[in-house]
């Protein structure tokens, strides 16, 4: 009985120590993407960025609402006296003031608005606006890298997946053919050299086993760190990989849609125009300002909050004012060149990032036309390969070759399904940087 008691604990500890470990995820690309989009640090940073440029041109906008003001006050007064100065021909003084103290509320609201003032108001609004559209522009550039970091990384765990394969089946063809050699060696058709070599190679495959396991490894635990995922969170990659395109459009279609469609453009535009609406800004001190106000006061010199209608004094009033800054015609030269220099600057920018963009559009687009051909070349070299193995492997069970041949002719055939492997990869990778190189990745 006790022996079934000590066996039903240790199956339910293996039970619940199974259920701990976090179960394997299916991550296919787009997933991977749509958890990068929601959990990546840089862009929540960047949403905080804009979500800060958007709050200034709300306060641009708040600054021209007409301004408002309310007060209220209570005070005591003590005069001081009596006192008295002169004494006219009726013998009262000419100047007294009589001894005792009142109570005084005085309150009052006033309402004001600018109605002229240069176009300060209006450049600086439109000026807010567009940088805070120009930022929103760049929360989408930042969204756009991330899909392309998070696609790389997706590829090179690919690459490290499929190769780590490759070496695997190797592997089991050395073991087999390091029995084939020692049933050589003992009918006397190799030397125990040669299996030597062929136990040296099949622990040098081992090696890359383990290296290309360790980088796997690390690659999936920074993937995680880039996605949001808890550090030891098993996913699954999907390691099927196909050309996503076998032909281009031309060149001058990718070039005008990336003109059209990368927010760095759009954001540069917005920039420039922000720029020369702050130059309006700055020569709006060079006109007159044209304001208007209204108010109300109350005083009441009791001390009853509600007073009779005889005890207190309230009025209305009204007016406009114009003034003009005499200073400006002489102290903003310093002022109005720096917002033209900062306009030019932006505009310069503009074009400079403009032609980085042509280039790496261009760049992207030859990326991925080699990719395809060479697709094409290594495909050949591998089925090159594979007929030279199987040609060398007959040979060498005839005696007729030694291991070397046979080891040079595996390591040909291992490097070309290598080959294989990166090139798939290293094609789709660049189908996704011409999207990206075009502000394409996103859709």
């Amino acid at each position: 009985m006790k022996k079934y008691v000590i066996g039903a604990g240790v199956w339910l500890m293996s039970l619940s120590w199974a259920t701990a470990q976090p179960s394997p995820a299916n991550l296919p690309l787009d997933r991977a993407v749509q958890l990068a989009l929601q959990n990546n640090k840089g862009i929540k940073l960047a949403d905080s960025r804009t979500r800060a440029a958007e709050a200034r041109a709300q306060e641009a906008k708040d600054r021209s609402l007409p301004q408002a003001a309310a007060s209220l006050a209570y005070s005591r007064y003590s005069l001081t006296g009596p006192f008295s100065l002169g004494e006219g021909s009726d013998g009262k003084a000419l100047l007294g003031i009589p001894a005792g103290a009142f109570n005084a509320t005085i309150g009052g609201v006033t309402l004001s608005k600018e109605i002229f003032g240069g176009f300060a108001e209006k450049s600086a609004r439109l000026s807010a606006d567009l940088l805070a559209r120009a930022s929103q522009l760049d929360a989408r550039r930042n969204r756009a890298e991330l899909v392309y970091t998070v696609t790389d990384a997706y590829y090179n765990i690919v690459k490290l997946v499929r190769s780590t394969s490759v070496i695997e089946q190797n592997i089991r063809q050395f073991d087999e053919r390091e029995r084939d050699a020692r049933n050589l060696e003992k009918e006397g058709i190799v030397t125990a050299n040669e299996v030597l070599k062929i136990q040296l190679q099949k622990n040098n495959l081992q090696l890359s086993r383990l290296q290309v396991d360790k980088a796997r490894q690390t690659a999936l635990y920074n993937f995680n760190l880039l996605l949001g995922l808890p550090d030891d969170q098993a996913v699954i990659i999907d390691t099927t990989l196909s050309n996503p395109v076998t032909t281009l459009e031309p060149l001058a279609g990718f070039l005008t849609r990336a003109g059209q469609a990368r927010p760095e453009v759009q954001a540069n535009i917005l920039r420039v125009q922000a720029a020369d609406a702050q130059v309006r800004n700055v020569k709006s001190s060079l006109y007159p300002h044209l304001g208007v106000s209204a108010g109300y006061n109350y005083i009441n010199p009791t001390t009853r909050v509600i007073p009779e209608a005889s005890t207190y004094v309230s009025a209305w009033n009204v007016g406009a004012g114009l003034t003009y800054n005499i200073g400006s015609l002489y102290n903003l030269k310093g002022r109005l060149n720096g917002a033209k220099t900062a306009a030019e600057e932006a505009s310069l920018q503009g074009q400079q990032q403009t032609d980085q963009i042509r280039s790496e559009v261009v760049t992207a687009y030859n990326t991925y036309q080699l990719a395809l051909e060479q697709q094409s070349v290594i495909r050949t070299a591998v089925g090159q390969a594979q007929e030279n193995y199987r040609l060398t492997e007959s040979r060498f069970r005839n005696g007729l070759v030694g291991s070397t041949d046979l080891l040079e002719a595996n390591s040909f055939l291992l490097q070309a399904q290598l080959n294989v492997i990166n090139a798939t990869v290293d094609a789709q990778l660049a189908y996704q940087r011409l999207l990206k190189a075009t502000g394409n990745n996103l859709n």
